[in-house]
């Protein structure tokens, strides 16, 4: 796939024990984590379109492994390919033209978490402990590796029967936790990473329009989209934990405005304190970032080991619980990465990441100056 700045993205799959390339990768598509911070997580996504299969040695097929990926060699040292999609191929389709060469194929993917949902539990039992140890518990049960943190919640003790991905969410939004599936390299084997709340990775990146002083390896975005006050602001929740009477923190305003959710809380009062955490998080009618949009073509051309002509590649791998930083018209505004989508065309990829603000994100963390400011942040729970 030609590329004026030195991307070429690249494609492969797993048949057997053995790794073969997709050839001729043309344009691609990837949706990854969720939009807002009150979504559950589905399935990842990629479509991918390449041509000419009949000069395949190996074609792929359904249930496959595949990685998706960028191959940009000389932006950060040690480094040529950067993973974008972990999962498996869904769909492969033909449309052919007069000839071989003009025949193209799409080609269909499901992250990861699609393992999850075929997965099946039956009377699958887990312990009242903390969340991330479930998470643990879960995969080992159903042979899908994780890596997961800073659970703080502890879930009630479970005996359940459905999908492995349908428990995972429901502990997911037990504990207000962020996750993602990604692989440390092209054939390494996927993972399920998962982040407790209050956990933001400890890297932060740096967005710029010129009108502020940033960092110097601050990159340019072209478009960048505030959330409406309607998108997050909520005067009433409730809490409903499986098996415990349900917990409702509210303003007492009209209109109501209400959110609901089903957790796996263990006691009323872990509940009551959780929908009081989600009012408060969720009770600012302020304008903040809600996606921030950039492509390759905006920044430095220079091929070397600078830290501004990395930082696209590698804050698009993993960008979901991540911090940014972003001046817009001379003010600064932080973030948290909730995912990302990806389209790429020859000569152009383009990268849109979905935020929450800081004040949705306003709790005390030790010694970080964004969010752990004394008087300036809210309880957790």
């Amino acid at each position: 796939m030609p590329n004026l700045t030195g991307y070429v993205w690249k494609a492969q799959f797993k048949q057997g024990a053995t790794w073969y390339n997709l050839p001729d990768v043309q344009t691609v598509d990837i949706f990854r984590g969720r939009r807002l911070q009150i979504d559950d997580y589905g399935i990842d996504t990629a479509n991918l379109m390449t041509r000419n299969p009949s000069g395949w040695t190996t074609a792929p097929k359904l249930g496959d492994q595949i990685t998706v990926y960028i191959y940009a060699p000389g932006f950060v040292v040690g480094q040529d390919d950067f993973v974008m999609f972990v999962g498996r191929i869904r769909n492969v389709a033909i449309t052919y033209g007069k000839v071989a060469a003009e025949d193209e194929v799409s080609v269909s993917c499901e992250g990861i978490q699609g393992d999850w949902g075929r997965a099946p539990l039956v009377n699958f039992s887990l312990p009242a402990q903390l969340t991330d140890e479930s998470i643990l518990d879960i995969g080992t049960e159903v042979g899908l590796s994780t890596a997961q943190f800073f659970g703080r919640s502890t879930n009630s003790a479970i005996t359940f029967t459905g999908n492995a991905l349908d428990l995972v969410n429901q502990i997911t939004r037990t504990e207000e936790a962020r996750m993602f599936g990604a692989a440390t390299s092209i054939t390494a084997t996927p993972q399920l990473w998962w982040y407790g709340r209050n956990s933001a990775n400890a890297s932060t990146y740096y967005f710029t329009d010129g009108t502020a002083t940033s960092n110097t390896a601050a990159q340019k975005f072209d478009q960048i989209e505030f959330r409406s006050s309607a998108d997050n602001y909520y005067n009433e929740v409730v809490v409903q934990p499986v098996g415990l009477a349900a917990q409702t923190a509210t303003l007492n305003q009209t209109p109501v405005y209400g959110l609901s959710k089903d957790t796996r809380d263990n006691t009323t009062a872990q509940a009551s304190d959780h929908a009081t955490w989600l009012l408060n998080n969720f009770q600012n009618k302020n304008q903040a970032i809600a996606a921030i949009s950039f492509t390759e073509i905006e920044q430095s051309t220079t091929i070397g080991t600078g830290a501004a002509n990395g930082q696209p590649l590698i804050l698009a791998t993993d960008p979901i619980n991540t911090k940014f930083a972003i001046v817009f018209r001379g003010s600064t505004y932080y973030t948290i990465g909730e995912g990302i989508q990806i389209s790429a065309r020859p000569g152009q990829t383009r990268f849109t990441i979905f935020m929450s603000g800081q004040d949705q994100n306003a709790y005390l963390v030790l010694n970080d100056s964004i969010y752990g400011k004394l008087d300036s942040n809210k309880l957790g729970f």
